[in-house]
């Protein structure tokens, strides 16, 4: 008596059904989780140009007892510091707001899924310190933020 051996000649049915079925719920909690690390990362770039303004701010606002009227491409005028701060995805207004020491930086979002939302760089310190969170008029969600702007 002879027995033949049957060879599993590929995946059943069920089997790929499970694995499409594995594949879908990965997605579904991928997709969303990566849009907002996408946003997160967004988000970010007007925070480091803010961030590049510190400095500058602050020396101005010591040396002169008063904010920059305006940041400008080239060619100053004695009232404006030169910055260029223009991003892929966002730009700094050319003005500071507040009479010194209290001042504040604004950044527009123009893009992406936070587009038209506003990260304010504000002192009331003269520079020392700076807040970028809801408190100092920053209206972008917090879970979009940075860590220093939480």
């Amino acid at each position: 008596m002879t027995f033949a051996k049957k060879v599993q000649q590929g995946f059943t049915l069920i089997e790929l059904m499970i694995v499409v079925a594995i594949i879908g719920i990965l997605a579904a909690v991928a997709l969303p989780a990566y849009n907002d690390y996408t946003t997160r990362a967004q988000v970010a770039e007007p925070v480091e140009l803010l961030a590049g303004l510190k400095g500058p701010l602050a020396a101005y606002g010591y040396e002169n007892a008063a904010w920059p009227t305006a940041l400008v491409a080239s060619n100053p005028a004695a009232t404006e510091i030169v910055a260029t701060l223009t991003g892929k995805y966002s730009n700094v207004t050319s003005t500071i707001t507040g009479t010194f020491p209290i001042g504040a930086a604004t950044a527009t979002l123009s893009s992406g899924q936070a587009s038209g939302k506003k990260v304010i760089l504000k002192t009331s310190d003269g520079g020392q310190t700076w807040a970028c969170n809801s408190t100092a008029g920053t209206d972008v969600a917090i879970k979009w933020l940075p860590q220093a702007c939480k």
